[in-house]
């Protein structure tokens, strides 16, 4: 069985020996693992921008196209990503216990606006535009007007949130 194992999905193929069905058998295998490390990773994981979360996101596909591909090894390929997601997990839970940790990792929001004062030094310094800033309060809110709002910030995963003026909702 072991032997038939490692002919379907070439274990110990290169990529320049690697045959076409076992690229198509490692991608459904490499699919299964990725789910699994999805399920062991967090929610949060691929549903934030954060600069933790994009990492994580590029050197895991970066790593598992590698395993499909037949460039590295497979096994040592997938104990990588195995690894990667574990310390991203304990990243997490040390953001969660140690807050100014998680600050100083994920980084902060910044009030972008009060009300109708623009702060213009935080949109040099966040690179968005006023017009950018003032797109994302209509798409988010639905209102035009800034007056009707309390604050608009940039949090730290780049998401533009307000938070509308009292009678506003």
């Amino acid at each position: 069985m072991q032997d038939f194992l490692v002919d379907l999905f070439g274990f110990h193929a290169k990529a320049d020996t690697i045959t076409v069905s076992q690229i198509c058998w490692r991608t459904g295998l490499v699919s299964l693992i990725a789910i699994v490390l999805l399920r062991i990773s967090g929610r949060r994981t691929f549903a934030s921008n954060s600069a933790l979360e994009m990492v994580v996101k590029f050197m895991l596909g970066a790593l598992l196209s590698r395993a499909i591909a037949g460039d590295s090894p497979f096994v040592p390929i997938v104990a990588a990503a195995v690894t990667l997601v574990l310390f991203h997990r304990l990243l997490a839970y040390a953001t969660f216990f140690f807050p100014a940790f998680g600050r100083l990792l994920k980084g902060g929001s910044s009030v972008l606006a009060e009300g109708t004062a623009i702060r213009h030094a935080e949109l040099r310094r966040a690179s968005i535009s006023e017009d950018a800033m003032r797109a994302s309060v209509r798409e988010t809110a639905n209102i035009d007007d800034l007056a009707q709002t309390q604050s608009v910030r940039l949090e730290h995963d780049g998401v533009i949130s307000v938070v509308k003026k009292e009678g506003n909702a």
